[in-house]
This record gives structure tokens, sequence and C-alpha cells, in this order.
């Protein structure tokens, strides 16, 4: 028993001298990136508009760019008015750039990542930090840039975003 424990300790002297010398360690480090979004959304069920973000021009992104991992998380915070005088039921896309013209493409072409923002009628909410569903755009997300739309499900709609911020939650690998 005691050779067998003398073995294991050996063993585990040698490969932490081994690491030790070759200075090499890898390790996983999360960051969070908070991308305030200056210009304002406003959409109506007529005319709307888009915000383009780009992470690509935030420090932290660029220090971390080449050892970027994954994106845990998606974040949104937020107020919005509801012009309208009956509620209305927001939405969040994301696609790779600010081209869409018409709700239906929004619909049927950016990725749905945040449902059900009950907006009453002639009224401001902030929106609290609310996780956005990123499965299917984890990718898009890694580039560091794609392009944020807000409709509403009811017609007619007429809202407004501002004072938002876009928070990333990324994961990089770092070796010491």
């Amino acid at each position: 028993m005691k050779m067998k424990r003398k073995s294991w300790t050996l063993l585990s002297v040698a490969l932490f001298a081994t690491l030790l010398l070759s200075g090499c360690w890898l390790f996983g480090i999360t960051l969070m990136l908070s991308y305030d979004i200056e210009d304002e959304i406003v959409s109506t069920d007529t005319h709307f508009n888009s915000v383009a973000i780009d992470l690509t021009e935030e420090q932290d992104w660029k220090d971390n760019q080449d050892k970027l991992d994954e994106i845990h998380s998606l974040l949104f915070h937020g107020s919005i008015t509801n012009y309208e005088n009956t509620s209305a039921t927001g939405q969040l896309y994301v696609y790779k750039d600010g081209t869409l013209n018409t709700i239906t493409e929004v619909e049927s072409l950016a990725t749905l990542v945040l449902d059900g923002l009950v907006l009453p009628p002639d009224s401001t909410v902030e929106v609290p930090l609310l996780y956005m569903n990123i499965e299917e755009i984890r990718d898009l997300i890694m580039e560091g840039k794609f392009s944020l739309y807000a409709i509403a499900t009811n017609v007619p709609f007429h809202i407004r975003v501002f004072d938002a911020t876009v928070v990333v939650i990324f994961a990089v690998e770092a070796i010491f």
C-alpha cells in the first residue's frame, strides 16, 4: 500500500514540475462586456429602424478576440415607450446587419431573441436586465457585429427603445 501511494505521489510531483517548468498553463476566463446603445429604435407597423451593435470596437473584445472561446449569455436592459392607446407585446430580434426593411422580413429572416415584453398603453417601461435566447445566433455574436430590431406583435403599434444596453458574457482561453 505504501509503495502504491509513493508512486502516485512521485507521478503527481513529476506532472506538476513539468507544467511548472514549461511555464504553460491553460485556464478559462469569463468576461462581461457592457455595450451601451447610443441610438434609439423607433418602430411602427409601417416603418422601423435597427441599431448596429459592434462589439469589435470595445477594448475588452479587442484584447481577447483571438482567444474567444464561447458566448455564454446575451442580456438586454433598456426603456421602451408604447405610444399607442392599447397594450403592446414587444419583441427583440437579431440579424447580421441592418438591411431588413419590412416586418415580414424581420419575422422570417432575423432571430427572435426576446419575446413577451408587456408594454401598457401610453407608457414607458424600464426593462430589467433580461436574458436573450442566443442558441441560434452564437456564431453571429462571436463575430462581434449584429443588428438589433424591435417590433410588437399587435397592429397598429408605435414603440421606442432607448437608453438600452446589451451585455455579453463570454469565455476566453488564457494561457499562462
